[in-house]
């Protein structure tokens, strides 16, 4: 099977069911169809994943795991703002080899690293098929013995992206529990390079990781989609900036070129004194913070830096009479603020039969409430159920702002 006739069939017969194709393969005696099915398979879900990647029929994709865990387009992209045009730099985690693409383009030369020789040969392929010369694959482990082998300053900057699942399979978030342990081998790491960029979970705890990792010099906090994605933490050589001092930027990424930015300091935070909303002045407009600033912990300094009330001191949502611009969430107006109690449980159905719930420090959950309101799934109305600055529980319908 040449390359040619594999492009051609993948571009043939990827909307068929792959399941057929293995059935009836010997239609096709002269294609690996095990190879031209994954391939198939790796194309869909970089359709919305990697779609400059999908612009590309002829990449090979490896077993579907790899292609599960990779950084998306728009976050390996981000992370070209840490490159300069002299860096050489190390992908120590080379997996599919999206970050070590994306890091290439800005970068002098990059070395790609990984124990998978399938990855590997893959990354190969796909690196020369996507027109980066200046990527160097090595078949092989970092490990201490590996690191130690390495002169110091080889490199100006190194990214890793340990693996988060243990040897069961099961999910692991901290950084010690992640493979490789990147706080043992920090060390070793700062002296082959005076910089590090990890891509923490985004599950782990920004304090902690903080604690975990004195080198750090700066947090960026990615999300999409209502979802926050990763956590990169930039690690200096000598670095002695205060935790409580090192910038975090927390950025919602689904708004492309307007990407919402959000900089700040723990220190900013802690010192931070948010205006709370009597529940009577929870009118006008109704702020979402997004995943990542969430998840960053900035809870208070958005209604500091926008002007906006809280709707109690553990609730992370924000009223204001008119909408802000740059806010980094959704904004929505309010339409009805109504208490909870028998008869607006009893009366909500009939006025809104259709109205998405969420319940944020409200003492059910979001599926229970919703049963309990009796209403269908709405992709304009929600009802927020939450509770206010006076210990009050309330309903706050709202619908997104134009």
């Amino acid at each position: 099977m040449t390359e040619q006739e594999l492009k051609e069939f993948v571009l043939a017969h990827e909307a068929d069911s792959p399941a057929e194709l293995m059935l009836h393969r010997d239609r096709w005696p002269s294609i690996d169809m095990a190879v031209a099915v994954r391939c198939i398979q790796g194309r869909a879900k970089a359709r919305t994943k990697l779609p400059l990647w999908y612009a590309e029929p002829g990449l090979l994709y490896p077993q579907s795991l790899s292609l599960e865990q990779c950084s998306s387009q728009a976050t390996a992209l981000y992370k070209q703002r840490f490159v300069l045009s002299v860096d050489r730099v190390a992908d120590l985690t080379g997996g599919l080899g999206v970050d070590s693409w994306s890091l290439s383009q800005p970068a002098a030369s990059v070395d790609y690293f990984e124990r998978s020789e399938e990855l590997c040969a893959c990354a190969r392929h796909n690196f020369v098929a996507l027109g980066r010369d200046n990527i160097t694959v090595h078949c092989a482990e970092t490990t201490p013995e590996m690191l130690s082998r390495i002169p110091s300053d080889t490199y100006s900057l190194i990214y890793l992206d340990p693996a988060r699942r243990g040897r069961d399979g099961g999910r692991v978030y901290s950084l010690r529990d992640c493979e490789p342990d990147i706080t043992a081998l920090r060390p070793e790491l700062l002296r082959i390079a005076p910089r590090i960029l990890l891509k923490a979970s985004p599950m782990a705890d920004i304090r902690v990781l903080l604690s975990e990792l004195p080198e750090a010099s700066e947090v960026h906090i990615l999300s999409s989609e209502n979802e926050c994605k990763e956590v990169l933490v930039l690690m200096l050589r000598d670095n002695a900036v205060p935790a409580g001092d090192i910038p975090i930027t927390a950025v919602e990424l689904s708004s492309g070129d307007n990407a919402a930015e959000f900089h700040f300091t723990l220190r900013e935070e802690n010192e931070a004194a948010a205006d709370l909303a009597a529940p009577s002045e929870i009118a006008g407009y109704l702020f979402e913070p997004s995943p990542a600033l969430l998840k960053s912990g900035a809870f208070k300094l958005p209604a500091v830096r926008f002007g906006l009330r809280k709707i109690s001191a553990s609730t992370h949502f924000y009223t204001a009479p008119a909408p802000v611009g740059h806010f980094p969430g959704k904004i929505r107006r309010i339409i009805e603020v109504l208490p909870f109690h028998k008869a607006a449980i009893r009366d909500f159905r009939k006025k809104y039969p259709a109205c998405s719930v969420t319940a944020r420090n409200f003492p059910m959950t979001s599926e229970e409430l919703r049963r309990r309101l009796g209403t269908a799934e709405s992709d304009t109305l929600r009802v927020l159920a939450t509770t206010a600055s006076d210990g009050s529980r309330l309903l706050i319908v709202s619908t997104p702002s134009i």
